[in-house]
């Protein structure tokens, strides 16, 4: 009974892999696809309305500045924290630097 099993495990794996798959390459397919319309909406913005292109270009530019502003902020902070907080005097006492022995088990 167990090698039925197993087998059957087996297939239902090799079928959700297969569909995994397939699902991961719509969204791909679906991904690309929203690029290229974006890009196109991209130009014909530009075609369009030039003076509107610029103004949203200049804000997203912004935007984005300031967001990178924000994230470099943040990894400065994170690298001028000390790694991790010193063992005060009182949490290393002598009952702690006892070496134990214990056999070994191998």
């Amino acid at each position: 009974m167990s090698h039925i099993s197993t087998n059957l495990d087996e297939l239902i794996a090799a079928e959700r892999a297969k569909v995994n798959a397939k699902i991961a390459k719509l969204k791909r397919q679906a991904e690309s696809e929203q690029r290229k319309v974006d890009a196109k909406v991209v130009e014909l913005l530009q075609a369009q309305s030039a003076d509107l292109y610029t103004r949203f270009a200049k804000e997203a530019k912004v935007v984005l500045d300031a967001e990178k502003a924000k994230r470099s902020a943040k990894a400065k902070r994170a690298a001028e924290k000390p790694a991790a907080e010193p063992v005060s005097a009182a949490a290393d006492t002598s009952e702690h630097n006892e070496e134990v022995r214990q056999p070994w088990n191998g």
